[in-house]
């Protein structure tokens, strides 16, 4: 494995996720690992697992980077992001200590991976990747997630729902068609919503950056919220 890859993400890294337990008994079982965007665990996240804690199910919000380790500068987000997603296997070896570590007895669990931004790719990622995930859900993801080396390595059986900016533009006509293709070639379950006169990051209160295609949309983010509350559903 990349020592730099090790040294960012694995040696001494101190993590405290942040834990909701679901307020239904019919539905606390299904427990939502929540991937953050590029700038790492935020209240922002927190506030999604709340949300999602008090529909019933159960909720995790990952420390990706480690406590006090979030990057501040573009720069070092860039930087951080690109160290992550350089290389499949150590990526998702760490995908997979990390969802252990959020839900704690996995067996009797069903696992559904969300995320936003960044962590919409990581949630595609885990969800193709990781064997015991149920579901995926993307909020403005990449879809440059890596592709499964073959199709017996693939999980399946994960059901996915992407939710998009049609006006993002960090996510082509192409990029969408591509991933579609991929996914129908593994007869996998997908939906994938674009959201018309939307930009990237659109579920995130704080992004004011039209001229870089960056822009929350209250109305869009309801919708989203609505989408996936009948996504989680599915595995009661």
């Amino acid at each position: 494995m990349n020592q730099t890859f090790e040294a960012i993400f694995k040696d001494n890294v101190k993590r405290m996720h942040y834990q909701v337990d679901g307020l239904s008994s019919d539905k606390s079982h299904i427990q939502v690992v929540i991937w953050p965007t590029f700038s790492g665990l935020t209240d922002f996240e927190k506030g999604i697992a709340d949300h999602i804690a008090s529909l019933g199910f159960s909720a995790t919000a990952l420390d990706l980077y480690g406590i006090d380790q979030n990057p501040v500068e573009m720069e070092q987000k860039r930087a951080k992001m690109g160290a992550l997603v350089a290389e499949a296997d150590p990526l998702h070896e760490l995908q997979n200590e990390l969802t252990q570590s959020a839900c704690d007895a996995i067996h009797g669990k069903t696992i559904v991976h969300i995320g936003f931004c960044l962590g919409g790719r990581l949630a595609l990622e885990a969800g193709l990747h990781l064997e015991n995930s149920a579901g995926a859900v993307s909020f403005h993801g990449l879809m440059s997630f890596f592709r499964a080396q073959s199709e017996e390595k693939a999980n399946t059986k994960t059901k996915i729902l992407v939710l998009n900016g049609h006006q993002d533009p960090l996510v082509t006509e192409d990029d969408a068609q591509e991933a579609k293709r991929y996914w129908t070639s593994l007869a996998m379950d997908f939906q994938f919503v674009d959201f018309s006169n939307t930009m990237h990051s659109f579920m995130l209160p704080s992004a004011n950056n039209p001229e870089h295609g960056s822009q929350y949309n209250p109305l869009v983010a309801k919708r989203g919220y609505s989408y996936l509350e009948s996504f989680l559903e599915e595995f009661i």
